[in-house]
C-alpha cells in the first residue's frame, strides 16, 4: 500500500482542478496515506481550498513549505478542516510561509476541538532560503494561541482547552525565536504530561 506520496517542486500553480482530484482520490482511495509532501508546489488560496478536506482527514503529515502564495484567506480553509471531527493529521509543516498575526489567529482556532494535531511547524528547519523568510508573528498574533491551549475563562473551559498539541515551531533551530515563555510553556505540558495536561492547568 501507497504510505507516503512526495510531489514536492512540482508547479501547481495553475493547477487548482488538479488538487481538487487528489483530494478527491484522497477521499475514495482504500488506504489511509500517512505522508503527503507538497512543498514549494506554487500553492495559492484556490488550491488549498480544493485540497484541504482531503488532506487533513486522510494524511497524518502533511507538508505544506515554502508554498508562499498561501494569505490568510487559504488558512481560513486549512483552519476549518483542522476543527473537523474527521481531521486525522498529526504533523503540518508551514515552514517559509508569511503567516503573520492574521495568519496565527487564524491557525489558532483551528486548535480549537482538535485532539490529534501534535506538531504545526511554522518556520523550516535546517537550512533557510534567504532573509525574508521571517513569518513576522509578533506577541499580538502568539497571543492568540493563548486561550486555545490554557483557556482560563472557566475551570470547564480550561479543561476543554486544547491538550494535544506540543509543538508550534522549531525548537531546534537556534538561530529562529521561539514562542513566548506562557506558550511554551503550555506546549511542554502537552507534550511531557498529555494525560495531566488539563489538571495541571487548572492548578496554575
Amino acid at each position: 500500500s501507497l504510505e507516503e506520496l512526495d510531489l514536492s517542486s512540482n508547479d501547481f500553480s495553475m493547477a487548482t482542478a488538479g488538487l481538487g482530484s487528489l483530494s478527491d482520490w484522497l477521499q475514495a482511495a482504500v488506504w489511509n496515506l500517512n505522508a503527503l509532501s507538497l512543498r514549494s508546489c506554487g500553492i495559492d488560496d484556490e488550491g488549498l481550498q480544493s485540497l484541504a478536506n482531503g488532506a487533513t482527514n486522510y494524511c497524518k503529515d502533511l507538508d505544506l513549505s515554502g508554498n508562499n502564495s498561501i494569505t490568510v484567506l487559504g488558512l481560513r480553509r486549512l483552519s476549518t478542516s483542522l476543527q473537523s471531527d474527521s481531521c486525522r493529521l498529526e504533523n503540518l509543516d508551514l515552514g517559509w510561509m508569511d503567516i503573520g498575526d492574521d495568519g496565527a489567529e487564524v491557525l489558532a482556532r483551528g486548535l480549537i476541538g482538535n485532539k490529534v494535531l501534535i506538531r504545526m511547524h511554522l518556520c523550516g528547519e535546517g537550512e533557510g532560503e534567504g532573509e525574508d523568510d521571517d513569518i513576522a508573528i509578533t506577541p499580538a498574533g502568539w497571543s492568540a494561541f493563548s486561550p486555545v491551549l490554557c483557556d482560563t475563562s472557566s475551570v470547564n473551559n480550561t479543561y476543554l482547552s486544547n491538550h494535544t498539541i506540543c509543538d508550534i515551531w522549531n525548537e531546534d533551530d537556534e538561530d529562529r525565536p521561539i514562542p513566548p515563555q506562557y506558550i511554551s510553556l503550555h506546549l511542554r505540558l502537552n507534550g511531557e504530561h498529555p494525560q495531566y495536561a488539563a489538571r495541571c492547568k487548572i492548578l496554575m
